[in-house]
């Protein structure tokens, strides 16, 4: 497994002060990028979302994605450069696709989110959690732990859609949409086409 330059540098200097073995040092060094990745994926997604004028979208479409990846799972990037690169393009996409489905008829989004929780109820029962070959859930308990909270937050979406429906606010609408949205994407990443779209993202080269 390749890292990037600064999380070899950085996990070198830190192996060299702390007399770690080279085997730790690589494990340090995936653990250093991952960290630095996640922080700059969110930061750069939010500043997209920002610069797209989607900001309260954008947030809506991390927070709902992170809530699901944590407990259904999902397919999964070889790469965090790469992971980082789909999260800062997907999520303002989405956000200013909420944007414009919230300027459309109410009955068009009311329609998109039956869909997508219909969608999403049956993913969740059927498919998750999907986890990975790095990192598989040997436990059946923690399995079926995984899959009721996954189904709970469905649930919870479903809740605060509806409450948005009625709300005043002057993203609800938008907000809403984004969730019916973020709904969809995360319950197409666990079958197996999603795993196929990672799979193509993955066999592309990031080197000139």
């Amino acid at each position: 497994m390749s890292y990037l330059f600064f999380s070899r540098r950085c996990a070198s200097y830190l192996g060299r002060q702390t007399d770690l073995p080279a085997e730790q040092e690589t494990v340090l060094a995936y653990i250093i990028e991952v960290l630095v990745l996640n922080f700059l994926n969110i930061f750069f997604t939010l500043l997209l979302g920002a610069f797209l004028g989607v900001m309260p979208g954008t947030v809506t479409c991390l927070v709902i994605a992170i809530l699901f990846r944590h407990s259904a799972g999902g397919a999964h990037s070889n790469s965090p450069l790469r992971c980082a690169i789909v999260t800062i393009a997907i999520f303002p996409l989405l956000a200013l696709l909420g944007a414009y489905l919230s300027r459309l008829d109410q009955g068009v989004v009311d329609m998109l989110s039956a869909v997508a929780f219909g969608v999403g109820i049956t993913a969740m029962i059927m498919l998750a959690p999907v986890d990975s070959p790095a990192a598989p859930i040997i436990s059946p308990l923690r399995r079926k732990k995984l899959k009721y909270i996954s189904i709970t937050f469905v649930g919870l979406v479903i809740a605060a859609a509806m409450w948005l429906r009625g709300s005043q606010w002057q993203y609800a609408e938008m907000v809403r949409a984004c969730i019916t949205l973020t709904l969809l994407w995360v319950s197409f990443m666990l079958t197996d086409w999603g795993h196929k779209i990672m799979t193509i993202i993955d066999s592309i080269s990031l080197k000139k």
